[in-house]
Order: structure tokens, then C-alpha cells, then sequence
């Protein structure tokens, strides 16, 4: 499976107008705003993505972040030894756990692809996982979307 075409359909939505909650707030989230203007899920870079603590997702809203999931997942696909995005990608699915805004932003299916292409990704690139020392991240966010996806789907029953 192709996971960057599939997010694309699964996360299809129109481009929201701005990205971020506060984009005047100070010159940094100006710059994030900026960045991610001029920018969509198919061009989406990874040096406009940021990397450790200054990602662009840190910065966005949920609906800005779910705009770019797909860009995000694509970013996985093509990092490698040097250059990666794996650390950023499973702390923005992981932090704060159940109580993570992103993913309870997304609708079932957005879980399950998220679930699916981490559980694809930690099978396929065992190597990258370790060295960008995500293990623990990809277990425990399997775990908890894994939780969360069953539970939102006995709730549409």
C-alpha cells in the first residue's frame, strides 16, 4: 500500500485559511504560518518541516495539522539514516497520550491509517525505528491508537 496516497484520501480536506490558532502572536509564529502557507502536503519539505521541538506541527492548529498529515507520513517514507522525521512524526501521534488533541481530532478511519501505517512502518524499518530511538514511541502509540480506534468504532455501532 502506498500510505502517502492513502492519507491523501483519508485526510482530504480543504485547506484551511490559516494554521495556526494564534498567527500574529509573536515573529516565530509568523514564520510557522508563512512556512505553512506557502507550502501543501505534496511539496511540504523537510527542512520547512522543522525538526526536534521547532516542527512546524507544534505550532499548528488540529485542522492545520491534519491539513499536512499526509505530508508528515511522506516525510517518514523518505527519511533515512541522515536525514529523518521519524522522532518528530511519532511525538506529535504520542504526546500526551490518550489526551493527544490530534488524534482525537481524526475520525476513524484517520486513526486506523495512522495505527496501520505505524504498524506497517515498525515492520518494514526496524533499522530507521532504532536508530531515531523511537522505539518505545511507535509501541506505545500502536497501543493507544490501537485502543482508541476499537473504542471509536464500537461508539458509531
Amino acid at each position: 500500500m502506498d500510505y502517502f496516497v492513502e492519507a491523501k484520501k483519508v485526510f482530504n480536506m480543504p485547506r484551511p485559511k490559516v494554521f495556526m490558532d494564534n498567527p500574529k502572536h509573536c515573529e516565530e509564529c509568523e514564520e510557522v504560518e508563512a512556512k505553512a502557507q506557502k507550502s501543501n502536503p505534496d511539496s511540504l519539505t523537510l527542512e520547512e518541516a522543522g525538526y526536534g521541538w521547532a516542527t512546524l506541527h507544534n505550532f499548528m492548529n488540529d485542522t492545520g495539522f491534519l491539513y499536512y498529515f499526509p505530508a508528515f507520513i511522506r516525510l517518514c517514507i523518505e527519511s533515512d539514516m541522515e536525514n529523518g522525521y521519524l522522532d518528530s512524526f511519532f511525538f506529535a501521534v504520542t504526546h500526551k497520550g490518550e489526551n493527544n488533541t490530534r488524534l482525537k481530532a481524526c475520525t476513524y478511519e484517520q486513526r486506523k491509517l495512522v495505527h496501520d501505517f505505524m504498524v506497517w512502518y515498525k515492520n518494514t524499518h526496524p533499522d530507521l525505528v532504532e536508530q531515531w530511538l523511537v522505539e518505545d514511541d511507535v509501541e506505545q502509540a500502536i497501543k493507544s491508537i490501537y485502543r482508541d480506534t476499537h473504542r471509536l468504532k464500537r461508539s458509531f455501532r
